[in-house]
């Protein structure tokens, strides 16, 4: 029963981390959008939304792998931010790659919700795979 108990509260401590780290990503990166998401999917803007919730998938995918591969909350922590700053850095190069990207977002354009989307949850399943315990 002890085992359990100590399992139970790294469980805890790892879901934590990873819903601060996960909080912490979804804010930088409402912060870094020209457009805001909220206000879109409010409105029922569907690319928004899918845009936002890719990113967030993508993040969620290499912090999965971040808690597997960590030998504890400092690394978990470090490979978090790790993953934060390969989604950011991916998100700045496809705004650049596709300069009209922002607008066609807000323009409710499905294809560019995809786009983000699956732009962003490739990076996730690539940053994961490339963590190595």
């Amino acid at each position: 029963m002890t085992e359990f108990i100590g399992q139970l509260f790294a469980f805890a401590m790892h879901l934590a981390v990873a819903l601060v780290l996960t909080a912490l990503f979804l804010l930088a990166y409402v912060r870094t959008t020209p457009h805001q998401e909220h206000e879109l999917i409010r409105k029922g803007n569907a690319a928004a939304a899918l845009g936002l919730i890719g990113a967030v998938i993508g993040f969620c995918i290499a912090l999965s792998r971040a808690i597997v591969v960590s030998q504890g909350l400092g690394d978990t922590l470090l490979w978090g931010l790790i993953a934060l700053a390969v989604q950011a850095t991916g998100h700045w190069a496809l705004s650049h790659y596709l300069p009209r990207l922002y607008t066609a977002i807000e323009e409710g354009d499905l294809a560019a919700g995809v786009m983000k989307a699956g732009v962003a949850i490739a990076l996730g399943l690539l940053n994961a795979a490339s963590m190595t315990p």
